[in-house]
C-alpha cells in the first residue's frame, strides 16, 4: 500500500495553471532621478581670496543681485585704487585750466607775441630797404626772425593740439581701466544671478575661494520638478504630456506629476536620457536632490484580459498543454501581467513553464 502511494506521488503529472482574467492593466517605464530647483546653479567666484564674510545663511531667500559673501583680494584692491588715482590725475591735466594745457597756451601766447613784433619789424625794415635805408644784412635778418617766430607759432600751436588729444585719449584709457578694475571689486563679492534661495554654502570665513571651487547653490524658492534617468531602450515611447507615478523617500504615499522636457542626448556612460517631469499634486515640502522613483505611464486600459508575465515562454507564446505552445500577440505590460489580444480566449487553460 506504502508502495503504491510512493509510486502515485512519484509519478503525478499536476502542474500550476491559471486562466486569463479580465481586468486594468497599465503600462508604465521605470524611472529613478531626484528633485531639482528650477535655475539650480553653483555660485563660482571669478577672484581667489580669502572669504571675510558670508552675507547670507543656508535657507534665506535672496533677490538677483544679492551678494552672498566677501572676498579679500588686495591685489585688485590696490589696483583699483591706482586706477582711481590715475583717473582724477588725467582729468586735472585734461581740464583746459590743468596746469599741463594752461602751459602750453602760454607757450603759444608767447609765441604769437613774438611773431607779431617781428612781423612789425620784418615789414618796417622792407619799407626802409625799399627807400635806399638800412642794409641787405639788417633786411636777412629781420625776414630770418620772422620766419622763425612763424615756425614757432605753428610748432606750440601743434604742441597744444596734440597734447590735448593725448590727455583726452589717455584720460579715456584710465576710465576705462578703472571700470575693469571696479568690476574686480564686484567680482570680489558673488552675487545671485537668480530670485531664489539659498540652498548651500560651500565655504566658511577665512577660506580661501577660488575660480575653481564653488561657494554656494542656489536655485528657485518655489519651482521644483523632477529630473528623471530613462533607459536609452525606452527613450523612444516616452512624450511629452505623459502621466508621472513618483515615489519620494520622504512621504508614504505617490505622487501625480507629467512628463514637460525631454532632453534628446544619451549620457554615454549611464545610456541613459534625462526627462524633466512637473509635480500635479505637489507634497508639502520639497528639498533639491532628494532621491525619486517614478513610472512613466505610456498606456492605460480599463479593461483588457491578462496573463501572468511569467506564463509566457520565448516572449509570445504560452503552454496550452504540458507541451503543446501556442502563439499568442500580446498588448500592454506592466511589472507582473501581460494583456493577451489574441491566441487564447478567457476560458483557455494555460501552464505555467
Amino acid at each position: 500500500m506504502i508502495l503504491c502511494l510512493l509510486l502515485s506521488v512519484g509519478c503525478g503529472t499536476d502542474r500550476e495553471t491559471t486562466r486569463p482574467t479580465i481586468g486594468p492593466i497599465t503600462e508604465s517605464v521605470y524611472a529613478s532621478g531626484v528633485v531639482k530647483a528650477a535655475g539650480q546653479y553653483q555660485v563660482y567666484p571669478v577672484a581667489t581670496g580669502q572669504v571675510t564674510e558670508i552675507l547670507v545663511h543656508e535657507g534665506d531667500t535672496v533677490k538677483a543681485g544679492a551678494p552672498l559673501l566677501r572676498i579679500d583680494d588686495r591685489s585688485t584692491n590696490a589696483s583699483a585704487r591706482s586706477a582711481s588715482a590715475q583717473v582724477r590725475l588725467l582729468e586735472h591735466n585734461a581740464s583746459e585750466n590743468g596746469p599741463v594745457l594752461v602751459q602750453l597756451r602760454e607757450s603759444l601766447a608767447q609765441a604769437q607775441d613774438r611773431f607779431v613784433v617781428d612781423s612789425a619789424n620784418y615789414e618796417r625794415q622792407k619799407v626802409l630797404w625799399s627807400q635806399q635805408v638800412g642794409s641787405k644784412v639788417e633786411l636777412e635778418q629781420r625776414e630770418l626772425a620772422y620766419r622763425t617766430s612763424k615756425a614757432t607759432v605753428v610748432r606750440a600751436a601743434k604742441a597744444l593740439n596734440e597734447t590735448r588729444e593725448r590727455l583726452r585719449t589717455e584720460l579715456e584709457v584710465a576710465r576705462n581701466n578703472a571700470a575693469i578694475s571696479a568690476a574686480g571689486n564686484e567680482d570680489r563679492t558673488p552675487a545671485s544671478l537668480i530670485d531664489g534661495i539659498v540652498y548651500d554654502l560651500l565655504v566658511e570665513p577665512g577660506e580661501l575661494a577660488s575660480p575653481q571651487k564653488p561657494v554656494a547653490v542656489v536655485g528657485s524658492a518655489h519651482d521644483l520638478y523632477l529630473e528623471l534617468e530613462v533607459d536609452e531602450k525606452d527613450i523612444a515611447r516616452i512624450r511629452v504630456g505623459q502621466e508621472v507615478t513618483v515615489t519620494l523617500e520622504l512621504y508614504d504615499r505617490t505622487f501625480d506629476a507629467a512628463v514637460t522636457r525631454i532632453i534628446p542626448l544619451m549620457d554615454p556612460r549611464s545610456r541613459t536620457f534625462t526627462v524633466e517631469a512637473r509635480f500635479g499634486d505637489r507634497p508639502p515640502r520639497l528639498y533639491p536632490n532628494i532621491t525619486a522613483e517614478a513610472s512613466i505611464v505610456l498606456q492605460r486600459k480599463g479593461r483588457a484580459m491578462t496573463i501572468p508575465a511569467s506564463y509566457l515562454v520565448e516572449g509570445s507564446k504560452v503552454l496550452i498543454g504540458e507541451e503543446e505552445l501556442r502563439e499568442v500577440r500580446i498588448g500592454l505590460r506592466d511589472l507582473e501581467r501581460v494583456e493577451v489580444l489574441d491566441g487564447i480566449d478567457s476560458t483557455s487553460v494555460i501552464y505555467k513553464p
